[in-house]
């Protein structure tokens, strides 16, 4: 534990300029730049709520903020994820001429969603005051979900990328997975629409708990249950212990396949 510490912070430079080249390639050449990183949620926001808000309208007030919110968090879980999967292949080259810890470019590939996720929550707050959502102490505390998500998305990330950098088919699983995963979480529709028997598959949903948490701050101005900040915290801390195992078991066989 005490080696891996100071390895972290020997090369934490590193990192840090890791993060600021990928944030900068990110979004090269873009007209538009970080813009988009509030623009996009923007447009799908208009889509969506004009799509499902008359459906939902009595049962979900705020309908816009109510989707915007919960989707800040799951694409966040989602795009960060998929780029640490992909985070030692891409960066293959860099690898073989430098002794680096492998794990940094997952961190960065994450980070880099959360800035973005950091964006979101500027823009939704924008539309929080455009459709009336009443502004409370508790939305202070937005951070809170923000970075329990990135806990748990980074553990999933390296735990991805343990086996993405191997099997090239993760990147399609991956994306069936994301489908079926939508659906799986209240992101368009109200929770309440689902039948009591099978309501314990969503509440044993991660980003649905991350979610819920986002919302009773941002949303309904109120704190989130004990239960739900237990076991998210729980959530977030095994998922990294998790990936950070898988991913120090498997790393040494990356260059075979990189």
């Amino acid at each position: 534990m005490r080696k891996s510490i100071h390895e972290f912070m020997y090369f934490l430079p590193f990192l840090k300029e890791v993060i600021k080249r990928d944030f900068k390639k990110k979004y090269h050449k873009s007209f538009l730049g970080v813009a988009w990183s509030m623009l996009s949620p923007l447009f799908m926001m208009i889509i969506i709520t004009l799509v499902f808000s008359t459906l939902f309208r009595k049962s979900v007030p705020h309908y816009s903020a109510y989707w915007f919110a919960g989707n800040l968090l799951f694409s966040f879980i989602f795009e960060g994820s998929s780029q640490a999967m992909n985070s030692v292949i891409t960066n293959s080259s860099m690898i073989k001429k430098m002794k680096i810890p492998k794990y940094f470019f997952c961190v960065s590939s994450v980070t880099q969603s959360f800035i973005t996720a950091m964006f979101s929550v500027i823009a939704y707050f924008l539309v929080s005051a455009v459709i009336g959502v009443p502004f409370t102490f508790y939305m202070l505390l937005i951070p809170l979900p923000l970075i329990l998500t990135y806990i748990f998305t980074l553990g999933l990330g390296m735990f991805l990328c343990a086996y993405g950098t191997f099997l090239k088919d993760m990147n399609y699983i991956y994306k069936l997975v994301r489908r079926v995963w939508t659906y799986l979480t209240p992101l368009f529709y109200p929770i309440e629409i689902i039948p009591e028997q099978i309501r314990f598959l969503w509440d044993l949903n991660p980003a649905c708990i991350y979610i819920t948490i986002m919302r009773d701050l941002a949303l309904y101005g109120m704190m989130p249950s004990e239960k739900l900040l237990i076991v998210g915290t729980i959530y977030a801390v095994l998922t990294l212990a998790l990936g950070i195992v898988t991913f120090k078991e498997k790393e040494d066989r990356f260059f075979l396949y990189i």
